[in-house]
């Protein structure tokens, strides 16, 4: 039983997301938290305290309301052992405010469970453990306000060593009576299995539960190492498992119906429409869609309430069913769908297990067969579009920003279901449709031997290493897909970088390949990540994954104005080397460009139109500036995400090399620096230190001086931006609606400065 809260993105992400919750970015960046928890921990802690948050583990949003941030905690009191604990941020309008876990409104019996002495008491009058002591209390997992499970670790000696205890808000007699039933049930191999609580404490609202020495049930049957032949069992089992609990009868129970989740889905209505209102329309007819179906549904079963993959545990090599608070009475396609749209969901956030998932559906429903008719498909199709519609709205509320990009593809295939058109699908097709040469990139099988003569020269004679995850974390649209492999027993990752044009590929692995033996040779300042090799038919070069951490999660720890010198004498050596390139900076296209970028930003934000066109015509007036000098290497897309650091400064993505002049670089840098400031006005001081530090630390290392050509080409790059800023692309997070507004105006006023009065 632990916790499988995925990693959040950078703090800078929750920005601008909303300008009611000013305070919101901070509740998300762990140092700064790490430091209002020592600040302000409950009862004035101890001297010498020290709290470090580890990770979020829970988010509920509510624009401009509300937003609670639980985080996994570790304390490490003044030469005590450290303690895991989780700590909740309370971020409203008017600030921050700070409580520990157990400091519940919602569930006000949560402290008296978290209390060794007060549980231990229950324990004896249970007979459970009677002689054996409490030493400590660990929150596993927390939902503000509806549950929160409990780790008790007993005194070393003990049997059991742990015991676990689910504190609820609901009153938990019903459930604890209604899994008793199911224990006593002689129903035959048919009957599930499910975690049975060893007692129930009802002035705690806690079940009391074992400790399992089983698998997770998810683990196993997403586990690429072994063949998906072998996996497909599992979720054949899963299936008789489910159709098991809905042959059973069970004392009444709650009834849930199409209309009750058609009404709980409303509530994401908000914040899906505040962060991403392209798609709030989409929604809206998906639900009124769910809300229009009055034909009876069938007769009701006992239903677990949220069946998924991660609901089931493996012990005696059969599944164990767990977490059944939301046991109800239902129509059995809601199990069913829920299943279902979670192994589609999985298939897009994690594209390499895509041709399990489609094997894997028909053998679940295969075992569902196998014990009870299976349910009326179209009650099954809108369920499966529920559940996904639930999974895109906690995208939102649980401010999953990473996540959102694939949003778009959930509501498409939810709307499918529903038999509702895609609305936009084929603009976005280019986006969701992965071709054939990438599917085969994600069959992690196939590339452990495509990448394994590249990982030979490097190896220690052990065991050949196998690819056990492809993930694909980066792609323009039919242009370039980027997928992250990791190897068994390796560290570090592989990154695989696959070209449309199979030419432009192999010139960035030529490029790579000079500059990492420029720094092998003498030129240490050139780092780049490790090119390990070129596969033609997948046209990919593959490389090493980047030392250190990238500039823009570092730019401002204590550390950075060092991080700034190691990315100006990186962009200094670029710039005096003999990087062979073909490529010029042609003034002509770049011309065509900033028409071609005024013109965006004017369609999608006629009030900016004045300002951006005024920027492209003064840059034509001045074309001799911007060609003035094209005759040294230039990485031409120089900015905070493109640059690691660690002992020395690495850096990516070359794509647009060419010879040009180095005042492009260094402005593409100021200017993406600018677009930080935009996004962290409170953080303009430092950050406009730290441009000033790598400009000097710049002409230290190159002996250079600004002129007119910088200015020149910042506003070059600010009017880049705001075009960025207006389509969604460019570097996240992509702001929506009036923050999208806002940005632009500010980065074409950046562009317009600029050449009013020089940099």
């Amino acid at each position: 039983m632990t916790s499988s809260a995925a990693p959040r993105a950078p703090s800078h992400c929750y920005v601008g997301i909303d300008r009611r919750l000013p305070e919101l970015p901070a509740a998300f960046d762990l140092p700064a938290v790490s430091k209002l928890y020592e600040e302000r921990w409950p009862g004035r802690a101890r001297p010498g305290l020290r709290v470090r948050a580890r990770k979020v583990h829970d988010v509920d949003y509510q624009p401009s309301a509300r937003c609670l941030v639980a985080h996994e905690l570790t304390l490490k009191p003044g030469g005590d052992e450290p303690v895991e604990t989780i700590g909740v941020v309370d971020v409203r309008p008017a600030g921050l405010g700070l409580r520990v876990f157990h400091e519940d409104p919602g569930l006000p019996w949560l402290a008296d469970a978290a209390d060794p002495a007060k549980v231990g008491r229950h324990l004896s009058a249970l007979e459970l453990a009677p002689r054996s002591r409490i030493v400590r209390v660990v929150p596993v997992r927390y939902k503000p306000g509806a549950r929160c499970l409990l780790r008790f670790d007993l005194e070393v000696g003990s049997h059991p060593s742990a015991l676990f205890g689910k504190v609820l808000a609901i009153d938990g007699n019903r459930l604890s009576s209604a899994l008793s039933v199911l224990r006593d049930i002689d129903g035959g191999r048919e009957v599930p299995r499910v975690l049975q609580p060893l007692g129930y404490v009802p002035e705690l609202h806690m079940l009391l539960l074992p400790a399992v020495a089983g698998s997770e049930f998810h683990l196993l049957a997403f586990d690429t190492t072994v063949a998906p032949a072998e996996r497909l069992p599992w979720m054949r089992k899963a299936g008789a498992a489910l159709a098991g609990l809905h042959a059973v009868p069970l004392p009444a129970a709650p009834r849930r119906r199409i209309m009750d989740d058609a009404a709980y889905l409303a509530r994401f209505s908000t914040p899906l429409a505040r962060a991403a209102p392209s798609l709030a329309l989409a929604f809206e007819e998906a639900l009124r869609r769910l809300e229009s179906a009055r034909d009876e549904e069938p007769a009701a079963v006992a239903s677990h309430g949220s069946f998924r993959s991660d609901q089931l545990l493996i012990e005696g090599d059969e599944p164990l069913m767990i977490d059944l608070d939301g046991l109800c009475w239902a129509n059995p396609a809601r199990d069913v769908g829920n299943f279902l749209a979670y192994l589609r969901w999985k298939a897009i956030r994690e594209p390499h297990h895509s041709s399990f998932v489609e094997a894997a559906i028909p053998s679940f429903l295969a075992g569902y067969g196998s014990v009870l008719t299976l349910p009326d498909e179209r009650w099954t199709a809108r369920y499966e579009a529920g559940s996904m519609l639930k999974i895109a709205g906690h995208r939102f509320r649980k401010l999953d920003v990473s996540e959102w990009p694939l949003v778009p593809q959930l509501l498409d295939e939810a709307r499918a279901l529903l038999g509702l058109p895609s609305p936009g699908a084929a603009s976005r097709a280019a986006v969701h449709t992965i071709p054939a040469s990438v599917r085969a990139a994600l069959d992690v099988g196939g590339m452990t031997g495509r990448l394994r003569p590249l990982l030979g020269p490097f190896g220690d004679g052990g065991a050949a290493q196998v690819v056990t995850r492809a993930d694909l974390v980066w792609h323009k649209p039919d242009h370039r897909w980027t997928i992250r492999y990791t190897l068994d027993g390796d560290g570090d990752a592989l990154l695989g970088k696959m070209y449309r044009e199979a030419a432009r590929g192999r010139r960035v692995h030529e490029i790579m390949r000079w500059l990492w033996d420029q720094a092998a040779s003498g030129s240490p300042e050139l780092g780049v990540p490790r090119p390990l090799g070129w596969i033609p038919e997948l046209s990919m070069l593959v490389y090493r994954s980047a030392p250190g951490r990238v500039l823009g999660e570092a730019i401002l720890d204590e550390r950075a104005p060092a991080y700034m010198d190691m990315a100006a004498a990186w962009l200094a050596t670029l710039h005096g080397s003999r990087l062979p390139l073909e490529r010029a900076f042609d003034v002509g296209a770049e011309l065509a460009n900033l028409h071609a970028w005024s013109s965006a930003v004017a369609e999608r934000d006629p009030d900016q139109a004045r300002a951006a066109y005024h920027i492209a015509r003064r840059l034509s007036e001045r074309s001799s500036a911007l060609g003035a000098e094209a005759g040294r290497p230039i990485h031409k897309d120089f900015h905070y995400q493109h640059v690691f650091v660690a002992e020395r400064a690495s850096v990516i993505d070359f794509d647009e090399a060419r010879l040009g002049d180095p005042h492009f670089d260094l402005a593409h840098f100021c200017a993406y620096l600018a677009l930080l400031v935009c996004r962290f006005p409170a953080m303009s001081t430092t950050l406009d230190r730290l441009r000033d530090e790598f400009l000097r630390s710049y002409r230290r290392h190159a002996e250079w001086e600004i002129d007119e050509r910088f200015a020149a080409f910042y506003a070059y790059t600010c009017l880049k931006i705001a075009k960025q800023l207006c389509t969604a692309r460019g570097l996240p997070p992509r702001p929506q609606a009036e923050e999208a507004h806002r940005q632009t105006a500010a980065m074409l006023e950046e562009g317009l400065t600029a050449l009013e009065r020089g940099f």
